[in-house]
């Protein structure tokens, strides 16, 4: 796809943030929004300065002081660059080595252990909620292992994660044993072999806890995903509910044409 190159006299498609971003996400954060995909996706040259503030403020319909905020954030990335006298600049998108692919079950597991930390928050048996006990298959208020982390780079916190596990694999993993290390990379390493899942995925906002934790505005938007685990007998042993600041994650999936049935169908690529 052949690049799309604007110069300062280029505008912001009006309404543009009103259809990508809910009402009730901040202005400035919503306009950072929209500009920090449009950078990515090369619309501006590196060459040309991108529209000025004013110029950005009238096709936004908001302030020379939220645009500020939101070009403010874009420097803090390294995603432009702003030189007085000549404008600002987009820069290429630095490389991202903790961006997961998160269809696979194991998600990074070297990178994430040599590369991030965890905090975590709870580490504790409970006893199971109607709804999560219906996703493991187990009886509203059966014993479970509740663990909920917060994980980091080097440089902020991109994931907040709740997991259940059900008896017998709750009494699997204690939290020394747990450490830095994914749920199923401990599961596997106590002989529980992962074998299928169920996910989805969706989008919502932070709420307060959730905001804290991430160090986000509240309502700012999040990828939510939601997944079962289970065993070589079918049975559920995990339950893992994570969000995931979008700046930092992606879903990103290989697809291959199965030409064993009578109509084509695609299929996850493993």
């Amino acid at each position: 796809m052949a690049r799309r190159q604007q110069g300062s006299t280029g505008r912001v498609r009006p309404g543009q943030v009103d259809h990508v971003v809910s009402d009730f996400v901040p202005r400035y954060y919503q306009v950072y929004t929209v500009l920090q995909q449009r950078i990515r996706e090369g619309e501006w040259s590196p060459e040309a300065p991108m529209p000025t503030e004013q110029e950005f403020a009238a096709s936004f319909g908001v302030s020379r002081v939220t645009i500020r905020k939101a070009l403010n954030m874009l420097q803090e990335e390294k995603l432009i660059d702003r030189q007085q006298g000549r404008g600002t600049f987009a820069l290429p998108p630095p490389r991202r080595h903790n961006r997961a692919n998160f269809s696979g079950l194991l998600e990074n597991i070297v990178d994430f252990e040599l590369h991030t930390k965890v905090r975590v928050l709870v580490f504790a048996k409970v006893a199971l909620p109607e709804q999560i006990a219906r996703s493991l298959e187990c009886a509203t208020g059966a014993p479970a292992l509740k663990i909920v982390r917060v994980r980091s780079d080097n440089q902020t916190p991109f994931s907040y994660t709740t997991c259940y596990l059900p008896e017998p694999e709750a009494d699997l993993i204690s939290e020394e044993s747990l450490g830095n290390r994914t749920v199923i990379a401990t599961l596997a390493a106590a002989g529980v072999a992962a074998t299928t899942a169920e996910q989805r995925l969706s989008a919502t906002v932070a709420g307060v806890e959730v905001a804290k934790f991430l160090k986000l505005e509240v309502g700012a938007p999040l990828i939510s995903m939601t997944r079962v685990v289970r065993n070589e007998d079918g049975r559920p042993v995990e339950l893992i509910q994570a969000l995931y600041r979008p700046d930092k994650y992606e879903y990103r999936v290989n697809l291959s044409r199965d030409n064993g049935g009578e109509a084509p169908r695609w299929t996850v690529k493993m």
